[in-house]
């Protein structure tokens, strides 16, 4: 698998997170998580952001290592649109989450306008003379982009549309007698409104592509694995998306009787998931079960078995 570049996600000193709380990073620290981290055990996602539920990964980490005063992390399987966003600046540094005792990393993410924990990063490099990475399209895992994330995004757009308003204005002063200077000033301003329309419309529909994959990805995993039926797998995708439309959380009680909130959406798949396996539903071709569904079935309903009786 090729990776890329090694890029510079924290460094020694002390930071406030997210909430405000003061956290101390030394070289021993950072030296404990690069030694405890295992992609094959648990592979940290590249994320936009820090989300609150399960948003979709773009891009692993598949090493971590400690140099000094400073850990790296190289990153593996981004693809091409994230690379792409990078290399116009849309998002120049990255953040790091971890476990409360400050041992295992959960995620890396990438930041636009918001600034990261630990200052004093340098910008992210995905060039194209400086990468490696053999870029493939994510695997979705169901969640899409957090509705605020995305707003987060237009945000910062506005405010470099107000930053080109600000400068039209100072040129505007200075060339009042010159009919050219105004009609550049107002071209910049225009340019930069079609921009961020255009940039905020891509970013949408790359989204959304992503979503959709992810939400057929999974309803195929429940027919492969016998618990719904593959005539419905046109149904279920259509209601599942409907609810993807719906914003308003909806509380849901998880395994351990905890009271959980989730999107409608992600509580339907749960739901699903949670199934007994059918035999009927599963693929006759296959002559062995799936993993972990053996102890589900009867001892005679093997794929096999089962054809050998009709």
């Amino acid at each position: 698998m090729a990776q890329g570049p090694w890029v510079c996600i924290a460094r020694t000193g002390t930071f406030h997170d997210s909430q405000g709380r003061p956290h101390t990073f030394t070289a021993e620290d950072l030296e404990a998580i690069s030694a405890g981290y295992d992609p094959a055990k648990s592979e940290a996602p590249l994320v936009f952001g820090h989300p609150k539920d399960s948003d979709p990964a773009y891009g692993w980490v598949a090493a971590l290592k400690r140099e000094g005063e400073k850990l790296f992390a190289r990153f593996a399987h981004v693809p091409d649109a994230v690379r792409k966003l990078v290399q116009d600046r849309r998002y120049r540094y990255v953040s790091m989450s971890l476990t409360p005792d400050k041992r295992r990393l959960l995620h890396v993410g990438l930041l636009g306008a918001a600034a990261p924990a630990i200052d004093g990063l340098a910008p992210v490099s995905l060039t194209t003379d400086g990468i490696t990475i053999n870029f493939t399209a994510p695997e979705g895992d169901g969640g899409s982009m957090n509705p605020e994330e995305l707003q987060r995004q237009i945000g910062a757009l506005n405010e470099q549309i107000k930053a080109l308003q600000k400068e039209n204005g100072d040129l505007k002063a200075r060339l009042t007698e010159s009919a050219k200077g105004k009609d550049e000033a107002e071209k910049g301003k225009k340019d930069a409104e079609e921009k961020s329309a255009k940039t905020a419309a891509e970013f949408a529909a790359f989204k959304g592509q992503l979503a959709a994959d992810a939400r057929k990805n999974r309803v195929k995993a429940l027919v492969d694995a016998g618990k719904l039926e593959p005539a419905k797998l046109e149904e279920t995708l259509s209601f599942a998306a409907a609810l993807a439309e719906v914003q308003q959380p909806v509380n849901f009680a998880a395994p351990d009787g905890k009271p959980e909130t989730i999107r409608a959406e992600e509580r339907y798949f749960r739901e699903l998931e949670a199934r007994p396996v059918d035999p009927r539903f599963l693929n006759f071709a296959r002559e062995t079960p799936l993993p972990g569904h053996a102890a589900q079935l009867p001892a005679d309903a093997m794929p096999g078995d089962i054809t050998a009786k009709l």
